[in-house]
C-alpha cells in the first residue's frame, strides 16, 4: 500500500462526498479524528487516503 495522505474536512456531509468520490476512483479511505492540541477540546476530523493498486477504479 502507498503512503497515506490526510485531508482535514470539518463538515460531515463534505467528508462523505469526498470519500465517495475517492472510493469510486480506486482509493482506500478511512475516517479519523484527533485533538487539535494536547490540552484543547476541539477535534480535527480527517480522511486518511491511500492509493491501492488492488482496488477497482469504478469511475470509468
Amino acid at each position: 500500500m502507498a503512503d497515506v495522505m490526510e485531508l482535514k474536512i470539518y463538515n460531515q456531509d463534505d467528508r462523505l462526498s469526498v470519500a465517495a468520490i475517492l472510493i469510486k476512483n480506486g482509493y482506500t479511505v478511512s475516517q479519523g479524528k484527533r485533538q487539535r492540541s494536547p490540552t484543547g477540546k476541539t477535534l480535527d476530523y480527517i480522511l486518511k487516503v491511500s492509493e491501492d493498486k488492488d482496488n477497482a477504479d469504478t469511475s470509468k
